[in-house]
């Protein structure tokens, strides 16, 4: 897309903290009143300009809502990371991995609720993408490096760390989406149920 004769090209480094503010205005829309009420016009009153402009860095609403998506995968990565901050054995670092997972889900419904609700876009029949270019395959790959180091040191009888960390994930999201849908069903503290969950799918010893 080329400038117009009467337009001003952005200075240098503007254009893409637009960008960065459109992903954020999306997002916190999304936080406050969920996907359904995003727009191009409702991202471009919160970021303080005209809706046209988004086009100079976003083709459509789902291309924002892509990044977004990016966005919200990054943070739970980091999330995790803190969640894991400071354990030291590979056990405990696995499970509280999974608190963190689950503590994100829970206090950002929202946010969390976009990274499974997306079209996604089939792969030719027989193709498998490489987990690292993956949407979220950094925040999978930290949880899979937890349960491959529980199996190094004999904390895990795993032989397919692949395999476990994602009948974990599973149970995880499954966990946050049976916790909000039937919040009123009598569920065991949640730590001791995560716990026990992550020590069986995880095979730890």
């Amino acid at each position: 897309m080329t400038l117009g004769d009467n337009r001003t090209r952005n200075p240098r480094g503007e254009g893409e903290r637009l960008r960065g503010e459109i992903v954020q205005a999306a997002a916190a829309l999304i936080a406050e009143k969920g996907q359904e009420a995003v727009s191009l016009r409702a991202i471009a009153r919160r970021v303080g300009i005209t809706a046209p402009a988004i086009y100079a860095h976003f083709a459509d609403l789902d291309q924002v809502l892509e990044a977004v998506v990016d966005s919200t995968y990054d943070d739970l990565a980091e999330y995790l990371r803190r969640g894991a901050r400071g354990r030291t054995e590979s056990a405990d670092r696995l499970r509280a991995l999974c608190r963190a997972y689950v503590a994100f889900g829970r206090e950002h419904p929202q946010e969390y609720a976009i990274l499974f609700s997306r079209p996604v876009r089939l792969e030719p029949a027989g193709a498998v993408k490489a987990i690292d270019n993956m949407q979220g395959g950094e925040a999978f790959s930290i949880l899979l490096d937890a349960v491959r180091d529980c199996t190094a040191v004999g904390a895990s009888r795993s032989t397919q760390p692949i395999e476990d960390a994602t009948a974990v994930w599973v149970a995880l999201h499954g966990f946050v989406g049976l916790r909000s849908a039937i919040p009123d069903f009598p569920w065991p503290p949640a730590d001791a149920l995560l716990d026990a969950l992550v020590d069986r799918l995880a095979l730890l010893t």
